[in-house]
């Protein structure tokens, strides 16, 4: 009698026991369940604020790994010399998209120039090459990222037109458009529109034509040393011979010719779109007109017109006319404009 009721009391144990471990074993899976499940709608929640890449209807573009050997155009040249009024024309086309001004590029540039020769980089083991591929992927993100995705994708910064070796050098197979504008124009650009642009004293026209002097003269010298690579347009030819000049750029950019680009007012807010920071914005939100031109007339002093070639020599070897205070721009219009010219 004792032997059984200690046998059924051991069994009733054992079961107590089993029946405990399975109970624990069930709490145990609804707590993970329970956490598997809070995790997951985190992070749907998280996927839904920070997606990882832009849907369908953001871009116009399918999605894709860009590498050194994309074939960016950047567009460059001094400030208030049509930069915005190409970038606007190129972004346009069907296949191109070129967004306003990350307006950080060319400092970036400066400022991994100066890592370059750098004790600690020789002793770091980042080898220059290593160097290359870090910049060329920060700006490919920049540029990329920038705005919605196209087949080609170009920049505009102004003043990348500075570091062209540097970007040639990271992205073998750019493009590059350097915009060329009567140094006269530019200047009456910046002061007229009270245009902020470093280095150029709005109050002293005369340092204006010499600092523009010394940044085209460096630009010049880089296009000239990339031959099939950099294209020089000139805004007084763009926009008196628009069909003709931008057959030329998109046969050298190597994209079909599209209507489109000769209407890039027309698309204004729809496939192109203008930043209040772009100073130019009302300009381009225009057809293209020969107005800009002569807007400079009579905004110079005789004293300071007089010294002009002194001031700003490029003038005259790009051919300008500067023994006038009204000169013409015909000649820009010319079909034999661009033959034997730079």
């Amino acid at each position: 009698m004792n032997r059984r009721f200690a046998s059924t009391t051991s069994s009733s144990r054992l079961l107590g026991v089993a029946f405990v471990v399975v109970l624990l074993l069930l709490v145990a899976s609804v707590v993970e369940r329970k956490q598997l499940e809070a995790e997951l709608q985190n992070a749907k929640f998280i996927a839904k604020v920070y997606p990882l890449a832009p849907s369908d209807d953001e871009i116009r573009f399918p999605r894709r790994i860009l590498s050194i050997d994309e074939p960016y155009i950047f567009v460059g040249g001094v400030p208030r010399s049509g930069t915005t009024l190409m970038r606007a024309m190129l972004d346009a086309h069907s296949l191109i998209r070129c967004g306003g001004e990350t307006m950080m590029l060319p400092q970036f540039l400066q400022w991994q120039s100066g890592w370059r020769g750098d004790k600690w980089m020789n002793g770091s083991g980042i080898t220059p090459e290593v160097l290359d591929l870090a910049v060329s992927a920060f700006i490919s993100e920049i540029v990329a990222k920038h705005d919605k995705m196209a087949e080609r994708l170009c920049n505009k910064d102004p003043y990348t037109a500075l570091w062209l070796p540097t970007l040639r050098r990271l992205f073998p197979n750019a493009r590059f458009i350097l915009m060329i504008r009567d140094a006269r124009a530019v200047v009456h650009s910046m002061v007229e529109r009270e245009v902020p642009v470093g280095g150029y004293n709005r109050s002293d026209p005369p340092q204006m034509f010499r600092k523009w002097n010394q940044e085209i003269t460096k630009m010049l010298f880089q296009c000239g040393n990339a031959p099939g690579l950099c294209l020089q347009v000139f805004y007084e030819r763009l926009v008196q011979k628009p069909r003709e000049e931008i057959g030329r750029i998109l046969e050298f950019l190597d994209v079909p010719f599209d209507e489109n680009v000769l209407r890039h007012h027309q698309l204004i807010g729809d496939e192109i779109d203008l930043s209040d920071q772009e100073f130019s914005a009302s300009q381009v939100k225009k057809a293209l007109n020969v107005d800009a031109l002569t807007a400079w007339f009579d905004c110079f002093s005789n004293e300071t017109l007089a010294e002009v070639n002194d001031l700003a020599p490029m003038l005259s070897l790009l051919g300008y006319d500067t023994k006038s205070t009204t000169p013409s721009y015909e000649r820009f219009a010319g079909d034999d404009f661009h033959r034997g010219h730079f």
